[in-house]
């Protein structure tokens, strides 16, 4: 006995004589595909382990499948496509770039930082530790003599 058949226990006529049992043949014994499992109905015999199925309390029924849903899929021409890539209006970059710097500014400011520190974060004018960025451009001595070789 696996743990399903332990769970359920069985149901005598004796007990339940108001339900209606139905008959062995109401299922087919081969059952291909999915079945619920259903409901014996048992008789008892002279003895307690002297027992016999009579029927079904609740017969085996196949299981309901679930309805595919295809998506049918749109046939353009190409010469609809290329239609259509032509009417659509590119974005302009800068536009793009705003968008971009808010949706940065959005994450940065969830994470706890300041609205200040935020846009000085995006620049690139601060890091993520909140130290300032210094752009410093060496400064390279003031010479007129390139290297040791003169032409």
């Amino acid at each position: 006995m696996n743990y399903k058949d332990s769970r359920a226990e069985r149901k005598f006529v004796e007990d339940h004589e108001l339900h209606m049992v139905k008959p062995l043949d109401a299922v087919p014994t081969a059952r291909d595909s999915s079945w619920t499992k259903g409901t014996l109905a048992w008789k008892r015999g002279a003895t307690s382990t002297d027992m016999e199925v009579v029927g079904w309390w609740v017969a085996p029924r196949k299981r309901q499948k679930k309805t595919r849903s295809y998506k049918v899929k749109n046939t353009i021409s190409p010469f609809e496509m290329a239609k259509l890539r032509t009417e659509r209006p590119k974005r302009d970059r800068t536009a793009m770039l705003e968008e971009r710097a808010k949706k940065n500014v959005r994450i940065l400011r969830s994470s706890g930082y300041s609205m200040i520190e935020a846009r000085l974060i995006s620049q690139g004018l601060m890091g993520l530790d909140r130290q300032p960025i210094l752009q410093e451009i060496p400064e390279f001595p003031a010479s007129d003599v390139i290297g040791d070789d003169e032409e």
